[in-house]
């Protein structure tokens, strides 16, 4: 093994080279944003495990437990640009649109 001499960089030094917000160039007016808008309306698209602790509250469901649930998709809209707001994932044609899109197979 050689004998060269590594110098370790000190923490705040690994922080400086490698904090994310250092890397984004600073934007100049006018030019492009993503995802930057002051009206973003997200939706997940998600895989549950069937336990005890999935409860439904009407036509939401909770999972306390993170380890039961899997976001497969996340769906992101600006301005108010969201689908139909109002559609049931229980349907059961919407239930096989989403399983023939993301390539599952009915259980």
């Amino acid at each position: 093994m050689g004998k060269s001499q590594h110098q370790i960089p000190t923490r705040e030094e690994l922080k400086k080279k490698y904090n994310r917000i250092n890397k984004i160039k600073q934007e100049e007016p006018g030019q492009p944003r993503f995802l930057q808008s002051s009206n973003l309306s997200c939706i997940a698209l998600c895989e549950v495990i069937t336990s005890k602790a999935l409860q439904k509250h009407g036509n939401i469901w909770v999972c306390p437990v993170s380890d039961h649930v899997c976001t497969r998709f996340l769906f992101v809209y600006e301005n108010g640009q969201v689908g139909d707001v109002h559609i049931n994932t229980q349907d059961a044609q919407i239930q096989t649109e989403i399983l023939q899109a993301t390539g599952s197979k009915p259980s």
